[in-house]
């Protein structure tokens, strides 16, 4: 065994020699070992271990040794399809046992494989499942990850597999989600995050119930809608989710999501604490969460901040959190048993001061311009000026409110027009900017504790914001029901994968979102390799790109191991 330089005394050479040969046979010691001599006992050991190991490596590399007189003018490659992310995403669906919980649901190997291919699609590439059929048959190294050929598959095959996952959709939901707090939860989560968004159709969905009009989050009410509204853990994880109208209105579902958390979901040792958008925190859905024995920590739908304008005025009393550059204060005052967290944010703070002074600008720029048309008596008739009074107010009824306006008449006509500033509400809504109230049933929790507790709802909007920006959620193509439904539940399962990927990889340290990771790891590609031999015979090498150190460093903090095996091919031999 090569020791090396060794860094001990040649006196205690023959105590070493015994240290090892003890070391190596797994004898132990009836006195205790010298500690130094002991320590490079260990580290050679492990040094020639690894010796050993690189020696095993080398055989085993000679005696699969295939050599070949080639011609390098006729190298190339072909056939190159992208392999990092598709790695990343067949091992966390493996993880997860998708495929375990699929073959619960009665789906056959070929229908498993094809599930797995939409929703990493919805992860790798988004789009429609016209491209996703594209993706699959010349973009993608996935079959060849799972072994599954997957060549001659149809693009009717791609729409009906969404049909064949709606069908199984609250079993698949249930399984999937007692996987995640199995291998993410020590203990039973203990909020559940409920808010709805809604996305727009391309189509007039003629024939579609769940296409609506209504008022779009994406500015986009020129189109039929449809609303999705999910229940997420505290660790952002898809409790369920359930498909509405798109002219649904969010406080009515909570009755309905209510039932759904009690029938569905297995039986749960404590309620968990809900957390709800603003939309939905109606005084009625308080009662309501009241009277069904759940926990809650909302924003109320009312401006609840005026009835506080008092104590809002003197923040003496208040605790500062946050940093140096945005603070917030906090201020928890208990009401029958509900806490109320005053919070005055100072970065909402100037974002609302700021929209405020822009929509104030253009009402005093809307308004000037009536009373300029009015003087040069373009706008006479006092009908004509009210009307475009009234839609002024209409396009800035925020800022409308704080202000009076007032017509001078002669005759019939309107002789000139006059607005005048209401200086006590105009202060208060001053003081107001950037304040919300939190309302808690936890009063036995601080301020900072409660506010912390409420902006976990950012879990839910981020899981939005993923599924409409990273996971292809919008546009939907799709003109009836049921396609609508399975689209957006691809999407959702898609989402499972991602939080489970963005989880795994900060328990390793590693913060970084799935888009980035998605970004780093396409240069990691699938390719055939051609050449023709010094007989004339052409051969095909199908094998996997060497990582690079960026793909190693994310492929060993998810734990992949094995990349899809060399497969050599005879092809013909050149006339």
């Amino acid at each position: 065994m090569p020791l090396g330089t060794l860094e001990l005394p040649k006196s205690k050479w023959k105590a070493l020699a015994a240290c090892l040969e003890r070391k190596l046979s797994g004898q132990a010691s009836l006195f205790a070992e010298d500690a130094a001599i002991e320590d490079i006992a260990l580290r050679t050991i492990d040094q020639y271990r690894v010796v050993e190991q690189k020696q095993a490596e080398k055989e085993e590399r000679k005696e699969g040794q295939q050599f070949k007189t080639i011609d390098l003018n006729s190298m190339s490659t072909t056939c190159s399809r992208s392999l990092g992310p598709e790695l990343v995403v067949h091992n966390t669906w493996d993880s997860l046992n998708m495929d375990s919980i699929l073959t619960q649901c009665g789906l056959s190997p070929k229908e498993r494989a094809l599930a797995e291919a939409v929703v990493a699609c919805r992860l790798i590439e988004p789009g429609s499942d016209l491209s996703s059929w594209g993706w699959l048959r010349e973009r993608t190294a996935l079959p060849e990850i799972m072994q599954v050929n997957l060549q001659g598959i149809g693009k009717d095959a791609v729409y009906e597999i969404a049909d064949r996952l709606l069908l199984s959709k609250q079993k698949i939901e249930d399984a999937l989600y007692r996987e995640e707090q199995r291998q993410f939860f020590s203990d039973a989560p203990s909020i559940f995050l409920y808010d709805l968004t809604n996305t727009y159709f391309e189509g007039e969905c003629a024939d579609n119930p769940l296409g609506k009009r209504s008022k779009s989050k994406e500015k986009r009410s020129d189109c039929p809608l449809v609303a999705l509204a999910l229940m997420v853990d505290q660790k952002g994880f898809p409790v369920f989710s359930q498909v509405y109208p798109g002219n649904q209105s969010e406080p009515e579902t909570l009755e309905h999501i209510l039932d759904r958390l009690e029938e569905d979901m297995p039986p749960l040792l404590a309620r968990p604490t809900l957390i709800m958008d603003r939309g939905i925190a109606t005084k009625d859905n308080l009662r309501l969460l009241t009277a069904r024995g759940y926990p809650y920590t909302v924003i109320e739908r009312r401006q609840a901040e005026r009835d506080y304008a008092q104590e809002f005025k003197v923040l003496d009393s208040f605790n500062r959190i946050g940093t140096d550059e945005e603070p917030i204060y906090v201020k928890k005052l208990v009401e029958d048993d509900v806490a109320k967290v005053l919070c005055l944010s100072y970065r909402r703070h100037c974002k609302e001061e700021g929209m405020d002074r822009l929509k104030e600008v253009r009402f005093i720029e809307a308004m000037t311009q009536i009373a300029r048309s009015v003087e040069k008596g373009s706008l006479k008739r006092s009908d004509k000026v009210w009307q475009r009074i009234g839609r002024v107010n209409e396009r800035f009824p925020s800022v409308a409110k704080y202000y009076t306006v007032t017509t001078h008449d002669k005759d019939a006509d309107v002789v000139s027009v006059q607005w005048s500033l209401k200086k006590e509400e105009r202060n208060t809504r001053s003081v107001l900017t950037g304040c919300y109230v939190i309302d808690s049933t936890h009063d036995e929790l601080s301020a900072l504790e409660i506010w912390q507790m409420y902006m976990t709802i950012q879990r839910v909007e981020s899981a939005f914001r993923s599924l409409k920006s990273t996971l292809g959620l919008r546009p939907i193509h799709h003109q009836k029901e049921e396609r609508t439904e399975g689209h957006l539940f691809i999407s959702v399962l898609a989402y499972h994968l991602l939080n489970a990927i963005e989880h795994t990889l900060q328990k390793a340290g590693d913060n970084r979102r799935w888009s980035t990771i998605r970004k780093a790891l396409s240069t990691h590609q699938r390719s055939t390799v051609m050449f023709t031999d010094d007989e004339g015979e052409i051969h095909h090498i199908r094998l996997s790109g060497t990582p690079e150190s960026t793909h190693q460093d994310i492929y060993r903090k998810l734990g992949i191991e094995k990349l899809p095996p060399k497969r050599t091919s005879y092809v013909a031999t050149r006339l």
